[in-house]
């Protein structure tokens, strides 16, 4: 394995779960462009399953992360980093679908 390969790796550690919450974010106002062209039942079930799926995702990018924190090893910056980022990533699509969710219904 190259170590620029390596290196793009472990960026994406911590940076996966920001991009999550972007796509999340993305979709969710395309959504609310699109209410009417589509049914708001509809809309309403696709905001919902991709906000749970991006929840889902998050949840086991922090539980990877904060497994990793109590390994018993030494703990990097990186590690840290992941941690906030996937808690903050969490947060942001909970607090992107609850409005999304609100004006849909």
């Amino acid at each position: 394995m190259r170590a620029q390969d390596h290196l793009l790796r472990r960026m994406m550690q911590p940076s996966l779960p920001l991009l999550i919450w972007g796509v999340h974010f993305f979709f969710c106002y395309i959504v609310a462009a699109e209410q009417g062209r589509f049914g708001k039942i509809s809309l309403l079930w696709a905001v919902g399953i991709a906000s749970l799926l991006a929840l889902a995702l998050l949840t086991v990018l922090c539980w990877r992360t904060l497994r990793r924190l109590h390994a018993g090893r030494a703990i990097s910056m990186l590690d840290w980093a992941s941690a906030a980022c996937a808690a903050l990533g969490w947060m942001g699509v909970a607090l992107t679908c609850l409005p999304m969710m609100l004006l849909l219904r």
